[in-house]
């Protein structure tokens, strides 16, 4: 397990690591928020060959920088940072490289993209400004982040980033400065109790979490840069869970946007990806359905709020089983899973986003990958769909990606990742087409 309450020993996560992660989770330092440097290459930059590259400094899980092209998607990677320097961590190190040149301003206005043997020279465009706001949540608590605007004139359409699984804070790397180039200002926020510690993190709970992303688009939408009547809501993965309550608790909520979004409750969708790592470890056949039942319900046993004993005369008959020390470990659960995590999975796995989808009358744009191996395809594009069919709006879509998993990041062998096709550019049209970006900032 990574990031979460259970400190479990010799056995695949009591929760998945893939849903802890919106994108891709590289071994680098995760610093502080609002440490000195982590904004300075944010934007985007149009190379001498017309491509714009776009990205900056994200944090889901671990920190890195990304970059890419999010229109022709051939250009890109994911960065480590060396002084005035970005080096490529994937797909191999330093097969693309970034240099950073500083203006008259004293800010990184020019870049030279290395790659393959060729140099080539970018200018910063579509410039825009940052600054850190704080705002209280439903429960008081303070929550501190940045808000990102284009640097055109106001009052600008907004969306609210509404992060993933495990400690994340506000720094969302291309997503920001994608929307950014369409003239959307973006509010993102630190996830309550971040910390870069992986041993002190510990996951809030959904509602809270909620609670927060609701309470940010009201902050949002009482902003004198922020037109109120266009403020939106993104989420990726687990913010398919969080987004849809607060788009309900939030009036001023216009529209939902989810990447690979979990929606039904935990039970179904953390045991698809947990019974893809128990087969990788080598257990098959009835082997994997016998572990897979019991897992699931043991979560239900939780969801349901049964003591953690319970699950201990559940797995009774099993422990001597090899199948079981694979996918559980050695001993009965409260031994390999911890009391404090028994106590969040309680409050937390029956939690789903289904009956909250159903309610929210305004546009809805849901992507789901081919290949998730965190959010189940064919169940949770069911139930969002019949979600929609009770819906009192009419405007709500689900696209299913082609060969996307979970991160949308399709890796190559010869080259950089490749973002799975569709997304960025269906986005483009979705919010444009609704009146969500400002087409004098980017025309």
């Amino acid at each position: 397990m990574r990031r979460t309450h259970a400190r479990q020993r010799s056995a695949p996560s009591a929760l998945p690591s893939s849903l802890l992660a919106g994108l891709l989770l590289l071994p680098s330092p995760c610093p502080l928020p609002g440490q000195n440097g982590l904004e300075d290459f944010d934007g985007s930059y149009r190379l001498e060959t017309g491509e714009v590259v776009t990205g900056g400094y994200m944090v889901e899980g671990e920190g890195f920088w990304i970059f890419m092209d999010t229109r022709g998607l051939d250009r890109g990677g994911v960065f480590a940072r060396e002084g005035d320097r970005l080096r490529s961590t994937f797909p191999a190190d330093g097969a693309v490289r970034i240099d950073f040149e500083r203006g008259t301003v004293g800010r990184y206005d020019r870049l030279t993209w290395h790659e393959r043997g060729r140099a080539l020279r970018g200018e910063r465009v579509f410039p825009h400004t940052s600054r850190p706001v704080k705002f209280p949540s439903a429960d008081g608590t303070e929550l501190l982040g940045r808000l990102l605007l284009p640097d055109c004139d106001g009052p600008h359409p907004a969306i609210v980033m509404v992060h993933g699984s495990g400690p994340a804070n506000r720094y969302g790397g291309v997503f920001h400065t994608f929307l950014l180039q369409r003239g959307v200002a973006v509010l993102a926020y630190d996830k309550r109790g971040y910390t870069p510690d992986a041993d002190a993190w510990r996951e809030p709970d959904f509602a809270a979490m909620s609670d927060d992303a609701a309470a940010a688009v009201e902050f949002a939408a009482a902003l004198p840069e922020v037109d109120a009547a266009r403020v939106g809501l993104w989420g990726s993965s687990q913010g398919g869970w969080t987004v849809p309550p607060a788009a309900i608790a939030a009036p001023h909520t216009s529209y939902m946007i989810l990447r690979a979004g979990a929606t039904l409750p935990g039970p179904v969708t953390v045991i698809h990806e947990q019974r893809q790592e128990v087969r990788a470890a080598g257990v098959e056949g009835l082997d994997l359905d016998h572990a897979m039942d019991l897992r699931e319900h043991i979560y239900r046993l939780a969801a349901g709020g049964a003591p953690i004993a319970a699950a201990d005369s559940a797995v009774a008959p099993y422990v001597g089983e090899h199948w079981y020390r694979t996918a559980f470990g050695d001993g009965p659960i409260s031994e390999v899973w911890s009391a404090e995590w028994w106590g969040w999975a309680q409050r937390n796995l029956a939690f789903g986003s289904t009956d909250a989808v159903a309610r929210f009358g305004g546009p809805v744009l849901w992507f789901l990958g081919e290949r998730d191996e965190a959010v189940p395809l064919v169940p949770t594009r069911a139930a969002l769909e019949r979600a929609f069919a009770r819906s009192p709006g009419g405007d709500q879509r689900v696209v299913v990606v082609p060969d996307a998993p979970h991160s949308f990041m399709i890796p190559s062998e010869n080259g950089p990742p490749r973002y799975a096709e569709g997304v960025f550019g269906g986005m483009e049209d979705w919010l444009a087409e609704r009146g969500f970006t400002d087409e004098a900032c980017w025309r």
